[in-house]
């Protein structure tokens, strides 16, 4: 067996077990019924697999593995509660930042290092200038969940933050027309941006790089 599958299979039971804690999370901010652990614990995994085929395996695939395993229940509790608890977006931030700084410290790319965390700041000060404009439409939750995703995203380039920003934007609106049109949202309902600033983020990590 390969060191490559090996490392796969880590993961995927890796990113299920991490399932039950994840459910406790979530269950500690839900007040209706958390989802169960495998639906948790099988997003992650499925995450962590497609990570492990898009990054070399390093401190960066390490970084954005502890990433998305914040991320699934930051999703999960903004979907069904509209909020993004301080001790998750902190945690999100804590660890790509972390990750990415031995990433950085391993390789000695510290103008990849530079540009993530300048692009996490920029990114949490443009959501900074929404929230200020519509605070009924963005809340200081996105602001602080949009530092760790611009973080990660800005490490893979620039382009990559201004698409992965688009993405998050472009996800929640085709969101919202979907249920407007089905007649399940009013136009006066707000929809969390969390859950698709998580998908869009992932989305262009996963996809190929841009140039």
């Amino acid at each position: 067996m390969s060191g490559h599958v090996v490392i796969a299979i880590s993961l995927a039971l890796t990113g299920l077990a991490l399932g039950w804690p994840q459910r406790r999370v979530i269950a500690r901010f839900v007040r209706g019924s958390a989802p169960s652990t495998l639906a948790a614990g099988g997003l992650t995994a499925l995450l962590f697999l497609l990570l492990d085929a898009r990054v070399h395996a390093g401190f960066v695939l390490c970084a954005l593995c502890a990433l998305a395993a914040v991320a699934v229940p930051l999703a999960f509790v903004d979907a069904a509660e509209q909020r993004l608890p301080n001790v998750l977006t902190s945690t999100a931030y804590a660890v790509i930042m972390a990750g990415l700084l031995l990433a950085g410290a391993a390789a000695g790319h510290w103008h990849q290092v530079c540009r993530a965390a300048l692009g996490g700041l920029a990114l949490a000060g443009f959501y900074l200038l929404l929230a200020m404009i519509s605070p009924a439409g963005m809340g200081l939750g996105d602001v602080k969940l949009a530092a760790s995703m611009g973080t990660a995203l800005a490490w893979v380039s620039w382009r990559s933050l201004e698409l992965g920003g688009f993405a998050g934007f472009f996800l929640l609106a085709l969101y919202s027309a979907m249920m407007m049109t089905a007649g399940r949202l009013g136009r006066k309902q707000n929809v969390p941006a969390g859950p698709f600033m998580i998908a869009g983020t992932f989305l262009l990590l996963l996809l190929p790089r841009p140039a």
